[in-house]
């Protein structure tokens, strides 16, 4: 008995180590996917051109956990499905089934695993996401404060968002021969000359500049009639800049980067209003109830005889004034569930990796990782599929955020099943 506990321990030392193997290479592969085009949009929105290559490593780390609540999951399927798929295409599958060693054993060390790795992704989602969060937002206001927007050089042009400026001679934030040059949402343009003037950061938190300028010329004109202009001067004038659109959104407070304690803190905080918004729908289906019945009652005692159409209007009240939903409230549910699903989705995808890896297939470990990938796509377009929904049904979003978990993982039961049944 000791010795055949030895030879399990060996196997899931054995299991365990390729499994682990094979998840890093699919982590890296995932993390790519999900951030490196995300990092560059964000290098590219703050332009950080002018500080250090630390505090741009700090700022990438920051938002880093973002992504990886996704990155574990897809990786530990495709761990899975690559590791099983290569032991199936060598037959040390069949070897280990023909020395007496059931499936399960083979099973355990993975699914254990993945267990671990959901504990790792809930972490991530509910604690170092929302720290990271603050830090990031902290941060970046104090780098924004301490770097200007513009550029401010001698003899320069600098353009960001809708404005456009050039500049002489620049001390400081004082600016000689200033031109500006902007375009608004309704398509008009706006022009101004001026002698001097100075430009100064007046709001950190939504970056908000402040422009002084002195004998100013200014120019408003129609984008698609020239014909059409308002021509101003002026000895003094100030103009406010809102760059606030041009601070990258990578992280913020949205339900999304809150923890659970907070999601649910924000539930309970949209219960009455939501209990107000349905007590006020039924108390107005009732009422309508009861003018159509006061009505039918009224046309019966009258002698009609035609009185189908009192009868489905009564029917047809719940369909055609379906209960309210609240977006808040919706919106929240929505995030702690999903919060939940994604932790448990290392999980829950594991048990759909197991009897894909058993199918008899060349180039175990590449075929694997190419089902993993089409069954995270499947995945991933169940649970966009399932958010979207979420305003489309009045009761609570908990099942419908949960369901793709419940697919993969029933699929994968049901996959065993039949497998075990045909062998």
């Amino acid at each position: 008995m000791r010795r055949e506990k030895g030879h399990y321990r060996l196997l899931s030392r054995y299991m365990a180590k390729e499994f682990l193997l094979a998840f890093l290479v699919a982590f890296v592969f995932f993390f790519l996917i999900f951030f490196v085009n995300s990092i560059l949009l964000l290098v590219q929105k703050i332009l950080l051109k002018n500080i250090t290559f630390s505090t741009m490593l700090l700022m990438v780390m920051l938002s880093m956990p973002q992504f990886l609540i996704y990155t574990f999951p897809f990786a530990t399927l495709s761990g899975a499905s690559m590791v099983l798929g290569d032991l199936n295409s060598s037959n040390e599958l069949m070897a280990l089934r023909s020395s007496g060693i059931p499936l399960s054993r083979v099973f355990l060390p993975i699914l254990v695993l993945s267990l671990v790795l959901s504990f790792c992704t809930f972490l991530v989602s509910d604690y170092l996401l929302p720290w990271s969060n603050i830090q990031y937002k902290e941060r970046l206001t104090l780098l924004m404060r301490d770097m200007p927007t513009f550029e401010l050089e001698s003899n320069g042009v600098n353009t960001v968002s809708n404005v456009l400026v050039a500049n002489g001679p620049v001390e400081g934030n004082s600016i000689e021969n200033l031109v500006m040059i902007t375009t608004d949402r309704s398509d008009s343009n706006m022009s101004i000359a001026s002698g001097s003037g100075s430009l100064e950061m007046i709001d950190v938190s939504n970056f908000v500049y402040r422009l002084d300028i002195e004998d100013a010329s200014i120019l408003l004109s129609d984008s698609s009639d020239s014909t059409t202009f308002v021509e101003a001067e002026g000895d003094h004038a100030y103009f406010y800049l809102d760059f606030s659109s041009q601070v990258p959104s990578l992280t913020s407070t949205d339900p999304v980067n809150l923890s659970s304690h907070e999601l649910r803190e924000s539930i309970e905080k949209r219960k009455p209003i939501e209990m107000a918004d349905r007590t006020m729908y039924y108390e107005d289906l009732e009422d309508s109830r009861l003018k159509i019945a006061s009505e039918l009652r009224a046309a019966y005692s009258s002698g009609t005889k035609d009185l189908a159409g009192y009868r489905t209007a009564v029917s047809d009240l719940e369909d055609k004034y379906d209960p309210p939903v609240d977006f808040y409230s919706q919106y929240y549910k929505a995030e702690l569930t999903k919060k939940y699903a994604l932790s448990l989705a290392c999980f829950f995808l594991t048990l759909i990796a197991l009897p894909l890896g058993l199918l008899k297939l060349k180039y175990g470990k590449l075929t694997g990782f190419a089902v993993s990938l089409l069954v995270a796509v499947a995945y991933w377009y169940m649970l966009f599929y399932a958010q979207l929904e979420i305003f489309e049904i009045s009761g609570p979003p908990y099942l419908l955020i949960f369901a793709p978990n419940l697919v993969v993982g029933l699929a994968g039961l049901a996959l065993l099943f039949i497998m075990r049944k045909a062998r």
